[in-house]
């Protein structure tokens, strides 16, 4: 399949960062004659955000939405090689780009991940160029196959709200591993490209993460993310790794739309 009728859609505080825009210039789009539209969802609540992006989308009729976080540094690549990934593979809903979390410590992607208990999950195996199926992806920078999106039931995004009493810290999160485990329930499959490499800006400390990525021989295994004496470090995935339990309890979110 071909795509002719692309969203770019971007869910955004209202400033996105200046490293995001200036990458965003650079990005090539795919040769042909294709129809294109941008879309800027405002908040501070992002599944909602990327609700409304999903909305847009089809309403526009679009084959493809592409969406991207304000706060990613773009190779001008990304849309095109994301893009032929679904063009390449009819049964691949999402195909995500790599990235890292913030603080360059972690891959943004998973696999074998459980919502009712993500303890469960691994960082998956990957080199630096083939595309592989992973059971999630980060939205930092995504390509979703919008035929896909119509055999989901609205609203498009739950999310976790992530509560960490230790650190008396709260965040809301997995609205896009829980989109990705719902396309996986319907059969399709979600894909991590590791060619497609993205930066990670960080407003507080003004640097891009990763500082440097991590080599194939590195990557080339399932990994997971531990706490160990006060120290945090990704360990080869195994039965005899730690993990903290979680305790799951469901909160009611009402959305109030108006036009």
């Amino acid at each position: 399949m071909t795509f002719r009728k692309l969203l770019l859609g971007i869910p955004t505080a209202g400033a996105p960062s200046t490293p995001f825009i200036e990458s965003l210039a650079n990005v090539e789009m795919p040769a042909g004659e294709i129809a294109f539209d941008r879309f800027l969802a405002v908040g501070n609540f992002v599944p909602a955000q990327r609700q409304l992006i999903v909305e847009r989308a089809l309403e526009l009729g679009a084959d493809a939405l592409l969406m991207c976080d304000d706060d990613m540094v773009l190779p001008p690549g990304a849309f095109a090689r994301l893009l032929g990934v679904l063009e390449e593979q009819p049964r691949c809903a999402l195909a995500g780009a790599l990235y890292y979390s913030r603080d360059g410590f972690r891959p943004m992607a998973v696999d074998r991940w459980d919502p009712h208990d993500t303890t469960t999950a691994v960082i998956p195996a990957f080199d630096d160029r083939t595309p592989v199926c992973a059971g999630g992806v980060g939205f930092g920078c995504v390509a979703i196959r919008m035929q896909a999106v119509l055999e989901l039931e609205p609203p498009y995004f739950p999310a976790h709200v992530f509560i960490e009493r230790s650190t008396a810290r709260v965040r809301v999160c997995d609205e896009d591993y829980l989109f990705c485990h719902r396309l996986h329930a319907r059969g399709w499959d979600v894909v991590l490209h590791p060619g497609v490499r993205c930066g990670h800006y960080d407003r507080a400390s003004g640097t891009v993460a990763p500082s440097h990525w991590e080599p194939p021989e590195i990557t080339n295994r399932p990994r997971v993310c531990v706490r160990h004496d006060g120290v945090t470090q990704l360990v080869d995935a195994s039965a005899n790794a730690p993990s903290i339990p979680e305790t799951h309890t469901p909160a009611n979110v009402s959305y109030i739309i108006v036009p």
